[in-house]
Formats: structure tokens, C-alpha cells, sequence
């Protein structure tokens, strides 16, 4: 499967000189993508951008999410980075993550095990505002990425799940997601290490400590108005009180019943 790094920007067209450019490292071909979609405009990261600040240690995609998909995708094909198509088989597996979004190949391989893609995804998904975004810069660079606070990580999950059915590719991530970050970002690393087993009394007690700074994000009132019940659906995770696959979808309301 392609390896896939993934924006939230807009962006205005500008020349880019002709050149090889796959003749570059692929990092120096991200890095250049990412510092001339920068001049025009936001870059929020998500996916494994996101991963390492939240301290999930697996391999994906490094997504961003764009508001002007088509003048972003015009732009790097002006680059010369060509826009790449993935497989059924491997767009079923993400559906509208892969399909909303536009891939732009960054290394010279084509071939889905070799090809890494810059991948642009429409900004409205997770639905950020500013007060959810906080600077930083992008590693080994002097970039300015924009990073979205823990709060709004997990509530613009949240909100995606209301977007789609129970039983479908785009929940099943969603979920996934969901679970990979409470188990390494508020229960610990240890939870999931090969070969390591927690004792049920020790969850218990990481569930608890994790619940306070949930439950501080909204003394905070970091959640927005509706999205208050956000706050106990998150406790409940974290506490082992509920299950991540009985979260609101669509076709429900915020408290579970049938819409």
C-alpha cells in the first residue's frame, strides 16, 4: 500500500521551475510541496504528522487537509508531481478518505508497495475552526505547521463518525483511529507492547487518570456547544464503561437514539 503524507490548506497557482524533480530525496520533495502550499496558506497535520506529537508509534499516511482541493492539486502538477491512482482494493479499505482526496506521487515508483503520495484531503471533515489550532513547526524545518489541540483531535473524530453509517471502511478507521490513540496517547504505551499484560487493577487506575484531563478539557470549555456529550462518551472509553463501537454514528443522535 502507498505510503501517503496528507494536507489541510488552500492555495494560489505559481510558477515552479522545471526540473527533475524526482531526482530530489523524497523528503526534500515534501519538504519543498509543503513550503510552497505554505506560502499561500494554513497546513494542518493530521495522520502520522499527527501520530508522533500524540505519541502513537505506527507507520501511515502523513495527512493535511485542504480547502481548495482542485487549485492545490493544479498547483504541485505544476510541480511536476503527478497525480497517482490506487487500486479498488486499496481505496475500499479507506473509502472516502482516499476518494474525497486527491494523491500526488512524490518518489519515481509507481507501484503501490514503492510509491509514497503527498495526499490531499478536503478541510471539512474534521471540521476544525482556529481556536482548535495551535503552531509548531515542522520537524527539521523552519516551516509553520498547524497542529489541532488534543481536544479537538478527539472531537473532530467524533464528529467524522456522525458522518457515516455503523457499518462501513470510513467507521471502521475512524474507530481504529479512536482506539490506537486512547490506548498510547491517555492509557499509556505499555497497553498495547508485545508480550506485556497489564493488570486489571492497574487499567483501572490509568482509566481514571485519564478521564481527569478529559473531563478538564471541558471545564475549560474546550467543547462546543452541542458537543458537550463528547466529553462523558470519552470518559466512558477510556474508563472500559463503553465501547467504541457503540459511539453515535449517523443515523443517531449525540445520546445514541435513532435520529
Amino acid at each position: 500500500m502507498a505510503n501517503v503524507a496528507d494536507v489541510r490548506l488552500a492555495c494560489l497557482l505559481s510558477n515552479v521551475a522545471q526540473e527533475d524533480i524526482f531526482s530530489l530525496p523524497t523528503d526534500e520533495i515534501v519538504r519543498r510541496a509543503l513550503q510552497r502550499l505554505a506560502e499561500h496558506t494554513q497546513l494542518i497535520v493530521w495522520g502520522s504528522l499527527l501520530d508522533r506529537r500524540m505519541r502513537l508509534p505506527r507507520i501511515q499516511k502523513a495527512e493535511l487537509h485542504i480547502d481548495k482541493l482542485e487549485a492545490l492539486s493544479a498547483m504541485l502538477t505544476q510541480m511536476t508531481l503527478p497525480v497517482a491512482t490506487l487500486p479498488n482494493s486499496v481505496v475500499s479499505t479507506e473509502g472516502d478518505f482516499l476518494r474525497r482526496g486527491r494523491l500526488h506521487r512524490v518518489t519515481r515508483a509507481t507501484d503501490c508497495f514503492g510509491m509514497q503520495c503527498l495526499h490531499l484531503m478536503p478541510a471539512p471533515l474534521p471540521g476544525y475552526t482556529e481556536d482548535d489550532l495551535e503552531p509548531a513547526p515542522l520537524d527539521g524545518t523552519s516551516l509553520t505547521m498547524y497542529v489541532p489541540r488534543p481536544s479537538a483531535v478527539y472531537a473532530g473524530i467524533l464528529r467524522m463518525m456522525l458522518k457515516y453509517p455503523r457499518w462501513c471502511a470510513e467507521q471502521y478507521k475512524l474507530q481504529a483511529d479512536l482506539e490506537l490513540l486512547v490506548y498510547y496517547n491517555m492509557l499509556g504505551p505499555e497497553k498495547m507492547s508485545a508480550g506485556y499484560e497489564l493488570e486489571e487493577r492497574e487499567m483501572d487506575r490509568r482509566g481514571m487518570e485519564a478521564a481527569e484531563p478529559v473531563r478538564g478539557w471541558g471545564r475549560e470549555g474546550q467543547w462546543r456547544e452541542g458537543e458537550e456529550w463528547m466529553e462523558d462518551a470519552l470518559v466512558g472509553i477510556v474508563t472500559g464503561e463503553k465501547d467504541i463501537t457503540s459511539l453515535p454514528h449517523l443515523g443517531t443522535m449525540a445520546h445514541g437514539k435513532i435520529a
